[in-house]
């Protein structure tokens, strides 16, 4: 009986950790991204700083492979954006323990992308992939 509590013990433990293990790479992934926004140095007029910036017909397609891709995407691309207001997105079908099935994407990629397209409704959005030029 004591076997069976240890060994019971024990695989309830991994599998509520697997589950979990996700879900904490996850928040700190947003841990450390927030870390990095919170480090740059913002300018005076940051706190009057309230715009809005309208994107039409913004469409979103999520992609299960890239071979779904436009031709000739970076093999390390996870996501772009066009100018035709698309993003497209790697994502993956996952079945929750409510049994449904539901589509994640890595948010990070999708924020990213996003900035792409607010940059060219406004120059005065960043560049994501430009960062650097701006000496963060």
């Amino acid at each position: 009986m004591r076997k069976f509590s240890i060994v019971s013990i024990i695989c309830l433990f991994f599998s509520i950790g697997c589950g979990s293990v996700v879900t904490e790479l996850r928040w700190n992934g947003f841990n450390i991204t927030q870390q990095s926004f919170d480090a740059i140095r913002a300018e005076s007029e940051t706190e009057m700083l309230n715009k809005t910036f309208v994107l039409k017909n913004v469409k979103v397609r999520i992609v299960g492979s890239k071979k779904y891709f436009r031709p000739g995407a970076h093999p390390a691309t996870a996501g772009y954006a066009n100018t035709k207001n698309e993003i497209v997105i790697l994502g993956k079908v996952v079945k929750f323990k409510n049994g449904k099935k539901r589509i994640v994407i890595n948010q990070e990629i999708l924020g990213h992308e996003l900035q792409h397209l607010l940059d060219w409704v406004s120059l005065e959005v960043a560049n994501p992939d430009k960062l650097n030029e701006s000496g963060l």
